[in-house]
């Protein structure tokens, strides 16, 4: 499995290289002032197994826009950098895009957010980034988060464990515990888990959180001191590692995580196979591939329309098309109210910004979600996630709530 993902990594790079003589065009010809957004995100790295695959939707809902002139007199246009994850490459990336043009530019990682945050201010260039950490929207400022922060994610997931999942009666108060790598989303991740249970004592019994450097795919000494756990918590990229690795030894425990874990759904199956995850605990902000959906129906229609030969690929690899595809409407729906209230030829950042402060969810696409939106204190739009079950005998994952409020 590891050189299937190397193929399709690598077949990845070699799509990106080619689009970068293309990126953005769309299919609806020449007309219209071109409005351009930038895109900095990891598209060959270590988190490329999900960010291509929300890449291809945010692309694709771009195209789309374009294609049926759902901003009139405008074409978006869409201009994407590479930074591998690299923490290094987050500002030359950022630079680079509005050297293009870009009025606006979404991050994806946490780590690109927090580092692209002040520069956003000073720029006055609004940063949508679809990672979110709790640095990202506190104080709030020239960030934008579609997502809720991952601390709120993962508290969501105790509070729901407490209520449905555990039997304190029979089976006593459960330990808990996480690891990670040592990169911001995962220390979201890391502070929701030790502030839900510090404030929690009688729910869970805290064994520690043991962070790695990232890039780690040896987890020995963690799965040691974690193996008693009744509950584990883990993160995107290393999920799989550790999950193979734990059941190798013979252990067993729940693992639960986040939205993250959901986007690297098929990078995680291939690499532990579904009996070592069956049973996995995960809230999601996507409803999933199977849920009678207008928004999911929209992300299958772009699918069969620019992408049917990679269709049953990008499916396979997670929520991550579907996310790229949720998360660009509402920066598209922003854009438009934007260009409606002060004329495209007077578009720019702070247009944008303040469309951005009176957006909320609305309209057809987004019917079966509640309803979400921005505020002038208030820099996370979606505030609700769903539970989801990983579960073996169907490989697939299973809705087992209706929408939570997730909150810190």
């Amino acid at each position: 499995m590891r050189y299937v993902w190397k193929r399709a990594i690598a077949f990845s790079l070699a799509l990106f290289l080619l689009a970068g003589f293309f990126s953005g065009c769309g299919g609806g010809g020449g007309e219209g002032v071109v409005v351009v957004i930038g895109e900095v995100s990891d598209l060959t790295g270590p988190a490329s197994p999900a960010l291509s695959a929300l890449h291809y939707g945010v692309t694709d809902m771009v195209t789309y826009y374009n294609e049926e002139g759902l901003i009139p007199g405008v074409k978006v246009k869409l201009v994407s950098y590479d930074d591998m994850a690299n923490p290094a490459r987050t500002i030359p990336g950022y630079e680079w895009v509005r050297e293009r043009g870009a009025k606006v530019v979404i991050s994806v990682l946490p780590s690109d957010g927090e580092i692209l945050k002040p520069f956003a201010k000073e720029d006055k260039t609004p940063l949508v980034t679809l990672g979110t950490s709790i640095p990202l929207i506190e104080p709030p400022g020239w960030a934008f988060a579609p997502n809720c922060p991952g601390s709120y994610e993962i508290k969501t997931v105790l509070k729901w464990i407490s209520e449905n999942h555990w039997n304190y009666d029979t089976q006593g108060i459960p330990k808990i515990g996480f690891a990670l790598w040592n990169e911001p989303g995962g220390i979201e991740i890391m502070k929701g888990l030790e502030e839900y249970t510090k404030e929690h004592p009688d729910k869970f019994d805290y064994v520690g959180s043991y962070l790695v450097p990232a890039g780690t795919f040896i987890f020995s000494g963690e799965i040691e001191k974690l193996k008693d756990c009744d509950y584990i918590c883990l993160h995107a990229t290393p999920t799989g590692y550790f999950i193979r690795q734990f059941k190798d030894r013979g252990y067993t425990t729940t693992f639960i995580g986040s939205s993250a874990q959901v986007a690297f759904l098929g990078f995680i199956t291939d690499c532990c196979g579904w009996e070592a995850v069956d049973g996995m605990l995960s809230t999601s902000v996507c409803q999933w591939w199977d849920e009678p959906s207008p928004m999911v129906e929209r992300a299958k229609e772009l699918l069969s329309m620019y992408r049917a030969g990679q269709a049953d690929d990008l499916m396979h690899r997670g929520q991550g098309y579907i996310a790229g595809c949720q998360n660009m409407v509402s920066v598209l729906e922003i854009l438009r109210n934007a260009i409606e209230k002060v004329g495209v030829e007077n578009f720019d950042g702070q247009a944008f910004y303040d469309a951005a402060l009176k957006y909320k969810t609305s309209g057809p696409i987004w019917e079966g979600y509640p309803e979400w939106g921005y505020g002038e204190s208030d820099r996370v739009l979606i505030s609700d996630v769903q539970m989801y079950e990983w579960r073996a005998e169907v490989k697939d994952v299973v809705r087992i709530s209706d929408w939570l409020l997730a909150t810190g």
